[in-house]
């Protein structure tokens, strides 16, 4: 079913109960009109404790940590405090892949191999810049519907270090920085338009299928373009490598319910019945072949 959008919530909101870190929210999708459950807001969470980013700069520069990590209708969101080397403070709204997205990085990831990994990474960075160029517009036409004034900036991708139980793969997204003053509200630290990117991160392609680059066969094309080695099979479209240290030789895919078996929906009428025994050869399934 299609996947509805967030709204722009800019009005002030009752604070919600004090949870700051890591607060991580599986919901139900919400629509520009319905609000949030209570508490999985960023900002009643944030602002609970800290009336203004101001206030939680200060925490910070006191050596508190202020973040707010979750997930409302799409891939993976971030919120926290930041602080620069001149001392400067801003409040980082960061969007990160998810998804089929980062099943297709993940596989290039090891085709890349450890000694190309340097160059895979700068390759990532400037296709997921590319694909925002193709996104933004998008985003930016959907909430112009609601504010015909809107412009929508322009996010940065960035990288960070594999997460300590991931896959051992950088963690790639989108990321804006909204500068604190004194007299900067939580309001004024979301942008729409970066918030709701985490739809187009998330996997959920069948409600963007008018963007190709988000496509996997799109961003596939997008990413080996900038010399980052993403292979599809051949037959089900699935993201697959071969270089998996436990399938070593093997085309694999992360989707687990398949994984080294080729979920091809073309392939043709089962194989006869035999007489007397219960299995065919069709047991083993068919591998993955790249495209």
């Amino acid at each position: 079913m299609p996947k509805k959008r967030k709204k722009d919530r800019k009005a002030p909101r009752k604070p919600a109960p004090v949870r700051t870190a890591a607060v991580r929210a599986g919901l139900e999708p919400v629509g520009w009109d319905d609000d949030l459950q209570e508490g999985t807001d960023p900002l009643d969470v944030l602002a609970d404790r800290y009336p203004a980013p101001a206030d939680a700069v200060k925490a910070v520069r006191a050596g508190e940590r202020v973040e707010w990590t979750g997930s409302i209708d799409g891939s993976t969101m971030r919120h926290r405090i930041v602080l620069a080397d001149d001392g400067t403070a801003a409040v980082e709204q960061a969007v990160f892949t998810g998804g089929t997205l980062e099943q297709i990085l993940l596989c290039a990831w090891h085709q890349a191999g450890e000694q190309a990994r340097d160059h895979l990474e700068a390759g990532v960075l400037a296709a997921l810049d590319n694909l925002h160029e193709a996104v933004r517009p998008v985003l930016e036409a959907e909430i112009r519907e609601a504010r015909p004034d809107y412009n929508a900036p322009v996010l940065q991708s960035f990288r960070e270090e594999p997460e300590p139980h991931g896959p051992g793969m950088p963690v790639f997204g989108w990321r804006i920085l909204h500068p604190v003053g004194p007299e900067t509200t939580w309001g004024d630290t979301v942008d729409t338009a970066a918030w709701n990117s985490s739809l187009t991160m998330s996997g959920w392609l069948d409600y963007y299928d008018h963007v190709p680059e988000l496509q996997p066969t799109g961003f596939t094309q997008l990413l080996r373009r900038h010399g980052v080695p993403a292979v599809l099979c051949a037959n089900c479209g699935n993201p697959i490598t071969d270089r998996h240290p436990r399938w070593t030789g093997v085309w694999i895919t992360p989707d687990c319910d398949s994984g080294p078996l080729c979920g091809d929906p073309h392939a043709g009428p089962a194989a006869p019945e035999p007489l007397l025994g219960m299995l065919t050869d069709q047991e083993f399934g068919d591998p993955h072949h790249p495209s």
